[in-house]
């Protein structure tokens, strides 16, 4: 394995010259030296050159015409659009653990959460996955023990209500939470939103994946994962295309299906204005291409031409 040897900005700056990208003179080799020391090698070159790569190349080359202004244009895109997701991925999650901690707070009492036949036994490995969960909400009641809210309720009453615990824990556990519960209590939070309980279960899981994305700053516009999204009546009204299999090609495991989840989990005043600040990113990253398109960006986030569309459904 050939081993990695370390190179100055100026090193970096003319192996990316070698392999195509357009640095004239002196201002935009120094315009690349600042972004690189800022943001990088790494993070802004290997991270954002997907759409810039010459395809046709055995090796690594740049399309003719690629410059460092237009990466870091892709680049701060990509954390304008995170921070969208991540702010009203926020606005769902507070609302889905309220109704979560009321239903089940409901039936069963706001501290008995780990009480293993609270939970939905009759499901497939319920032992393994109910015992897993406990696990998981006390290790991270254990990692928060200092949090003056979490030490508040443990040193005057000894336990901590679910509504107080909620603000600890994950979304991730809180969609592993929800799948256990039990089915009428399920119904009950779901019906909030209008659709079933195995649709806000899906929901919640595949936003929880992009939620950690976001956290962990990685990038977004290009999102995939494998395990998609629900089909919901919102793909067959934007007529997105579907494979031979018969799954649709867009808004199942990129951003876009992450957008969909959304539509139906926040109020119709929150998506319009998640839908609006993203519809203005994308104008100002527009304004700064010459290479890429607007269609090449969209279609690197899964997002349809008429996406927009999603605000009137």
């Amino acid at each position: 394995m050939e081993e990695k040897i370390f190179k100055t900005l100026d090193d970096l700056v003319d192996l990316l010259k070698e392999r195509g990208v357009t640095i004239e003179d002196a201002s935009s080799r120094d315009y690349a030296k600042r972004v690189l020391e800022k943001h990088g090698y790494y993070n802004l070159i290997n991270g954002y050159n997907k759409l810039f790569l010459d395809s046709e190349s055995e090796q690594v080359k740049y399309r003719p015409g690629t410059t460092m202004n237009e990466i870091n244009a892709l680049y701060q895109f990509d954390r304008v659009l995170r921070d969208i997701f991540f702010r009203y991925i926020l606005e769902a999650e507070t609302h889905v653990k309220s109704l979560i901690s009321y239903y089940f707070s409901e039936a069963h009492g706001h501290k008995n959460y780990l009480v293993y036949t609270n939970f939905n036994t009759a499901l497939r490995d319920s032992e393994s996955k109910i015992t897993s969960l406990i696990a998981e909400i006390q290790r991270q009641t254990a990692n928060h023990s200092t949090d003056p809210s979490i030490s508040h309720y443990l040193k005057i009453h000894g336990y901590i209500p679910l509504w107080v615990l909620n603000n600890i824990l994950t979304l991730g556990t809180i969609s592993k939470f929800y799948s256990l519960m039990l089915p009428r209590e399920r119904q009950n939070v779901s019906r909030c939103f209008g659709i079933m309980d195995n649709e806000l279960e899906n929901a919640l899981a595949y936003i929880s994946t992009v939620r950690n994305f976001c956290a962990h700053g990685n990038r977004i516009y290009c999102f995939r994962t494998k395990k998609p999204l629900s089909t919901t009546p919102y793909h067959q009204q934007l007529n997105i295309s579907q494979n031979e299999n018969g799954e649709y090609l867009q808004g199942k495991r990129d951003l876009f299906a992450c957008l969909i989840a959304l539509k139906r989990l926040l109020s119709n005043n929150d998506f319009k204005r998640m839908s609006k600040e993203i519809f203005r990113a994308i104008g100002t990253l527009d304004k700064k291409l010459n290479l890429l398109t607007r269609n090449e960006i969209l279609n690197e986030m899964g997002f349809p031409h008429n996406w927009r569309n999603l605000n009137s459904l």
